[in-house]
């Protein structure tokens, strides 16, 4: 091998070490989103809370050149992620933007997000996924709420009828009566919402139907590391142990947030709100079958 070619070899290793971290990091601040909430945020619509999550300031603070560099880093691995440079590629389901969706095999790939309904996938590829994950977190589908909510605390109208902003309107007016005020096939909780709204995912205005339900979830498994996983930057165990972080019905691989060994246990046992009703093997399974 030549110089050059030695030259070739050092550099794309570097981009592909650089990219896992940069990935990491991206995963990291999204957990730290679900977490942080400014004061202000605390009271008014879903508008009014995008907008203090938001800030005045419209970014992280910082100077221009720092901003600028951030900015070049994120349009450079963006677009990595999104053209399947690193692996995965563009036809692998779920890879960059997250709302592509398994296809049957031999049809041709519109690049199109899963059809308004829901997904059929035999329990294959990332379709598969979700299945498993709805038929756990909400077995009555699309338009299912936590189950203690009762009476007039329930949504005015199906979910599926309902904008984003209004499911957030609705979630929030019940937030201090309710342990949870999880909404939808997927049980996406009033915060995780919010931030998919902020990061840009989703608008307010967006209907909170069976299509946005599943682009929602996918955004979700890619902020736990699907793309990563994918593209060979992280394990099966690892996608999973993540994965059981953002739907409580999934069994940790490794630990608990207790950290005491996972047997199958959901991430958050003892919380005296969620269990796992997956196996581990059932969810590797799937997680395997993604390829």
């Amino acid at each position: 091998m030549g110089s050059r070619g030695a030259l070739a070899v050092l550099g794309a290793g570097v981009v592909v070490a650089t990219y896992a971290a940069w990935r990491e990091t991206k995963q990291k601040d999204a957990e730290q989103q679900a977490i942080i909430q400014p004061a202000v945020y605390q009271t008014g619509g879903a508008k009014a809370k995008l907008a203090a999550m938001q800030g005045s300031g419209g970014g992280q603070g910082g100077d221009l050149k720092s901003a600028l560099v951030g900015w070049g880093v994120d349009t450079l691995f963006g677009a990595i992620e999104r053209g399947g440079w690193l692996g995965g590629g563009k036809s692998s389901p779920g890879v960059g933007a997250g709302w592509d969706i398994d296809r049957v095999p031999g049809s041709a790939n519109t690049n199109r997000p899963p059809v308004s309904g829901g997904t059929s996938s035999q329990g294959k590829g990332v379709g598969g996924l979700l299945d498993l994950i709805g038929s756990v977190e909400a077995p009555k589908g699309y338009d299912q709420v936590y189950g203690k909510i009762r009476g007039a605390d329930k949504p005015p109208k199906p979910l599926t009828s309902m904008t984003v902003g209004e499911v957030l309107d609705w979630q929030d007016s019940i937030d201090s009566r309710y342990m949870s005020e999880a909404a939808g096939r997927y049980q996406i909780m009033e915060d995780t919402l919010r931030d998919q709204v902020r990061k840009g995912n989703v608008s307010l205005d967006a209907r909170f139907d069976a299509n946005t339900q599943d682009r929602l979830a996918i955004s979700l498994m890619n902020q736990r590391g699907l793309a990563s996983y994918q593209a060979g930057l992280i394990d099966a165990d690892e996608f999973a142990q993540e994965l059981s972080k953002e739907w409580a019905s999934l069994p940790a691989i490794t630990r608990d947030r207790n950290g005491r060994k996972a047997t199958g246990q959901s991430y958050y046992a003892g919380d005296g709100l969620n269990k796992s009703h997956v196996t581990q093997k059932t969810i590797l399974e799937h997680i395997k079958g993604l390829f």
